[in-house]
């Protein structure tokens, strides 16, 4: 029998293009002795829009997939979306309690790439004691640091300086369970939601550290970083991951970017709703192989009035900043 892979993602019903483009691309770089067994979180996904990611994993062999309805966790704090932050992200930190048969499970975000097999940090740390694993911060960056001062103690901004991107993870839930982390982290989120600025990612660091590892950086590689010059990146000082030579470093960056496993569509500008993204053009092409054009521009309508929404409400808070401080 082949090695079971689970993995799992938490997104509504805006996404469901979005996860057939990230379901296709993780299948088509898949390594076939491997069985993957995909999971989608949800709290109301209809059946239509189920039967078309449905579609697109049938297409391997090595490869199934489920839904769970998770509606059950909800809570009036959660529903109330965040910034750019959907409730979804809530299910991430449920992972223990929810798949109580694995003893680790990746999650993913969909609005991602993959072009490369996700096999091998499935299998990673193995015997270690931690928590979870991803990919850290890679540039420098002092103004995301400076936005928690106001809320935050000067220990736990030093652990949130170790920060862990939430886009792609390993849960080592056998581990989590062992000392009730399952239960303190979600815990946390709903007692500390209302300070955290990238909730499910701030709450896991805050919660876990120091025991997490770091995935190599190829596991998420943001579309943004493929707009910089390697040569004039400001590493981030926090991330052991990255080398201590300056040309060292360069080299590893350039190498992730040139081979990445996963592209991140980081921020609200997605390859969907904007023109002129990184890496647009790669999304596309597993937009086409996933056989989801056709739905794709059916909603365009909707991603235009969603982006047109964010914008007015946009304007109209920075006016109203603009008139506070004349």
């Amino acid at each position: 029998m082949s090695t079971i892979i689970p993995i799992f993602f938490t997104f509504d019903s805006n996404y469901v293009t979005a996860a057939a483009v990230t379901f296709r691309s993780m299948l088509e770089n898949a390594d076939h002795t491997y069985q993957y067994r995909l999971y989608v979180l949800h709290a109301g996904i209809p059946e239509r829009l189920r039967k078309r990611l449905y579609r697109v994993v049938a297409h391997f062999a090595n490869a199934e997939l489920g839904f769970i309805n998770v509606a059950r966790f909800d809570n009036e704090l959660i529903t109330t979306a965040k910034s750019h932050f959907s409730k979804e992200i809530y299910y991430k930190l449920l992972a223990a309690e929810i798949f109580p048969q694995y003893d680790r499970i990746l999650c993913s975000d969909v609005d991602v790439v993959f072009t490369g097999d996700i096999a091998p940090s499935f299998f990673a740390f193995d015997g270690d004691d931690f928590y979870y694993a991803g990919v850290g911060q890679i540039t420098h960056d002092d103004r995301r640091i400076a936005k928690y001062n106001a809320n935050f103690t000067p220990d736990e901004i030093d652990t949130l300086r170790h920060e862990i991107a939430a886009g792609y993870l390993l849960f080592n839930l056998k581990a989590m369970r062992a000392d009730g982390t399952d239960k303190r982290v979600p815990q946390f989120y709903c007692d500390n939601y209302h300070r955290l600025l990238l909730p499910e990612q701030d709450c896991l660091i805050l919660c876990c550290w120091p025991k997490v590892r770091h995935l190599a950086m190829e596991y998420v590689v943001s579309n943004s970083f493929y707009r910089l010059d390697a040569a004039s990146v400001e590493f981030d000082h926090y991330n052991p991951q990255l080398p201590s030579d300056t040309a060292e470093r360069i080299e590893w960056f350039t190498s992730a970017l040139a081979h990445p496993v996963q592209v991140h569509y980081v921020g609200p500008n997605k390859p969907w709703n904007s023109f002129g993204v990184p890496r647009q053009g790669l999304w596309f092409r597993y937009l086409w192989r996933s056989r989801q054009i056709l739905p794709y521009l059916a909603e365009i309508p909707h991603h235009i009035s969603l982006r047109l929404k964010r914008y007015s409400l946009r304007r109209f808070i920075n006016k109203q900043i603009n008139r506070f401080k004349r």
